[in-house]
């Protein structure tokens, strides 16, 4: 059976890949594993627009789809000494004398629900939340004297593992998941990596990330604490303060005392239960001998709307210091400053309940039910000891 496969690359080696891969070689112990390397690597600088390990092996002769998985999943090598011995080589090619280190993460969509850390989650690829992996990566980027074109080279990359995945023991045993690796969000891990590429030698003069990082206070944070300076994208609804207003906001003294965010006890006496039965009213006793109406206050369930209250022949000073000035018995509560200071005290919060004139209340007579309907009847009003004027029904 033919194939309209066109091969990307004969079995031969490329001789500056070859020389690039070579101080890599004593890393794997088998030369199988060395030489599925090279066809690897081999396949990812072709032009095939989906790398992997079926399309590598259809393209790319003197390799097999078994050999390119069995590297991939079952050799043995470690991830973190081959970015290590990778990063210094290049380092040495290239000495930069200061770069900027660039962290984001990608989203690698998925179908299928067994690749290691897939869940629904946000992906920047698909720029929604979809089924996909998660990726968190660090570029290393710094000018080159001998070229226009920046230099440029992956550091290091750590697959985020959604909370899903960290507490099913299930999952992590069957996709090999290290026991060591625990929850960690995307800013815990790209400052992980910045100690990994601190502890490489590699001269970082600032970190640039985006606003999903910039955004996280720990990440700023640590990166305050490793004196690493930053240049992060944030949010338009993201606050900030100056030092000197950082500085004059931790020396001010608490309203109500040192624990400010204590919630007060809520005074109760006997005094407090009789006051706050009747409202008084802000004009004193009406003129001509006639009694005030005995209204119920309105504010009872508030014990700071009657209780502690100021005098109502103070004067406007008076009352405004009191009224700033916690007192006794009254359940603290912020003060409300005057828009303006007259010789006419304040309308007290508590205004009386004005009954109407018996003349209107005699001119409301009530419904009588309809005498076709057997279950609307009026019942008798029981005898209470309101003063309000009542009307016999």
């Amino acid at each position: 059976m033919k194939s309209n496969i066109v091969p990307k690359a004969s079995p031969a080696p490329l001789p500056e890949l070859d020389t690039f891969l070579a101080p890599f070689a004593s890393l794997f112990r088998r030369h199988t594993s060395r030489d599925s390397m090279e066809r690897y690597v081999t396949g990812l600088l072709t032009d095939l627009p989906h790398k992997t390990a079926d399309t590598i092996a259809a393209t790319v002769a003197g390799t097999s789809t078994e050999r390119l998985q069995h590297l991939l999943t079952d050799a043995t090598w470690d991830v973190t000494a081959l970015d290590e011995a990778r990063v210094k080589h290049l380092l040495s090619i290239h000495p930069p004398t200061a770069g900027v280190l660039v962290f984001d993460d990608t989203g690698l969509p998925k179908k299928g629900t067994e690749s290691v850390g897939v869940a629904a989650q946000y992906s920047g690829t698909l720029g929604k939340i979809g089924n996909c992996q998660v990726v968190v990566s660090a570029q290393y980027l710094a000018d080159d004297p001998a070229s226009s074109t920046p230099f440029h080279f992956p550091v290091s990359a750590r697959l985020y593992l959604p909370e899903s995945w960290i507490t099913d023991d299930e999952r992590r045993k069957q996709t090999h998941v290290p026991a060591q690796i625990s929850q960690q969000t995307k800013p815990e891990i790209a400052l992980s990596l910045l100690d990994q590429a601190h502890e490489w030698g590699m001269p970082i003069q600032a970190v640039v990330v985006d606003a999903g990082y910039g955004d996280n206070p720990n990440f700023l944070a640590g990166l305050d604490a490793r004196r690493v300076p930053y240049v992060c994208a944030v949010e338009s609804t993201f606050g900030v303060r100056l030092p000197q207003e950082v500085l004059a906001a931790s020396k001010e003294v608490p309203a109500y005392g040192a624990d400010s965010h204590a919630s007060p006890v809520r005074p109760r006496s006997t005094a407090s239960r009789n006051s706050s039965k009747r409202c008084p009213s802000p004009l004193g006793k009406p003129s001509g001998g006639a009694k005030e109406p005995k209204a119920p206050c309105r504010h009872r369930r508030s014990p700071s709307a009657c209780i502690g209250q100021p005098a109502h022949h103070a004067t406007a000073p008076a009352i405004a210091a009191s009224t700033l000035a916690p007192k006794a018995g009254c359940w603290p509560s912020a003060p409300r400053p005057y828009s303006r200071v007259t010789s006419r005290p304040p309308t007290s919060r508590c205004q009386p309940l004005i009954p109407s004139s018996r003349k209107s209340q005699k001119s409301k007579k009530p419904r009588r039910p309809s005498t076709g309907s057997a279950r609307c009847r009026l019942r008798p009003r029981s005898h209470t000891s309101s003063p309000w004027p009542t009307h016999a029904g």
